[in-house]
């Protein structure tokens, strides 16, 4: 009996065994999947969906198809969605490839961007070309950090200037970009302008010139072409949805005045400044031979309106150390405590 007993104990424990071990191994499955889930977890924002899709239609130059992104990326299980992205991606000018497969997957779709077709071609400047786009990422900082991106780019090295202060003329890093879309985009805007009045305008492009930037359109409310300074503007822009068309034959640098006729009157109040030789036949350009007085070894001196002081304050700015200006006193003592003003405030 006793064996009997012994023999239906050891019987129930194997059966126990059995019983156990089955359920340790099933608890294990599921954190396996679990794990393969976070490995290819889907994204959940446009701009990682984005950059997924370019890498894999940059990857290399073959077609995919939209199940070969689906297996590659784990996304777009929803067609829309791919087309939606795929419409963004164009929108910001990057060229997709697109071909219609046949044989065994007639009439499917499949896409591919060519890398080539996103390079730029190299950018090689003349001596005289370096050296003016120096001098003007030096002389006009619109803002500095674009002027160094912009350098860097350019492969361009730094101005050779001597050092004292530099003058930094600030535009809202907000307007810009904005006035740019809505000019391209020819749609009206409307904003508050020095003096407290509210403007109307179709933009139908910016410039800069003399150190600033214009907006320049079609103002409404005068009926009329007119060229606003960008940081004379108060307040926001609002873009509005109304669109016009912009006129074939407009000349944005005609609608906005030229350096020489922005400092005033020829008959007017005139300086007397010394332009060095080398800026002397852009000088000589813009106001004639006629407006040199004096010509020196390594400089000119010309004879130009300063009527317009700001204007003129710009365009001697413009210049950089190339010019100095001589007379009168009071235009010259001007420009000194103008300079020292911009020098303390910095």
């Amino acid at each position: 009996m006793a064996a009997k007993k012994t023999a239906k104990k050891t019987t129930a424990k194997k059966a126990a065994a059995k019983k156990v071990a089955p359920k340790k191994a099933a608890t294990k499955k599921p954190a396996a999947k679990k794990a393969a889930t976070k490995r290819v977890d889907k994204p959940k924002d446009q701009a990682e969906r984005l950059l997924n899709l370019l890498a894999v239609l940059t990857h290399d130059s073959n077609y995919r198809t939209l199940e070969d992104i689906h297996f590659a990326t784990n996304m777009y299980h929803d067609r829309s969605l791919f087309e939606r992205d795929k419409a963004v991606l164009r929108e910001m000018g990057i060229p997709i490839d697109a071909i219609v497969l046949g044989g065994d997957q007639a009439g499917v779709s499949s896409y591919r961007i060519d890398r080539r077709e996103m390079q730029l071609a190299n950018i090689n400047f003349t001596n005289d070309e370096e050296r003016a786009l120096q001098l003007a990422l030096a002389a006009v900082h619109v803002d500095s950090a674009w002027a160094e991106r912009a350098r860097l780019k350019l492969n361009l090295a730094e101005a050779d200037m001597p050092s004292g202060p530099q003058v930094h003329l600030p535009v809202n890093s907000e307007l810009l970009p904005k006035l740019a879309a809505a000019a391209a985009k020819t749609v009206r805007v409307e904003f508050d302008y020095a003096g407290g009045t509210r403007r109307s305008l179709n933009p139908y492009g910016l410039l800069s010139r003399g150190g600033y930037w214009y907006v320049v359109g079609h103002d409404l409310g005068r009926k009329a072409i007119r060229s606003f300074r960008i940081d004379r503007i108060t307040g926001a822009v609002k873009t509005t949805t109304d669109s016009f068309e912009r006129p074939e034959d407009f000349d944005i640098e005609a609608a906005v005045a030229t350096d020489a006729e922005m400092l005033g009157d020829a008959h007017g109040a005139v300086a007397r400044v010394l332009v060095s030789a080398k800026l002397a036949p852009s000088v000589m350009r813009d106001f004639g031979e006629d407006c040199v007085v004096e010509r020196l070894d390594d400089a000119v001196i010309v004879a130009v309106p300063c009527a317009n002081r700001p204007a003129f304050r710009s365009w001697v700015l413009g210049l950089v150390a190339g010019a100095e200006v001589l007379s009168p006193p009071e235009v010259r003592r001007d420009i000194v405590d103008w300079l020292d003003s911009l020098a303390g405030a910095r």
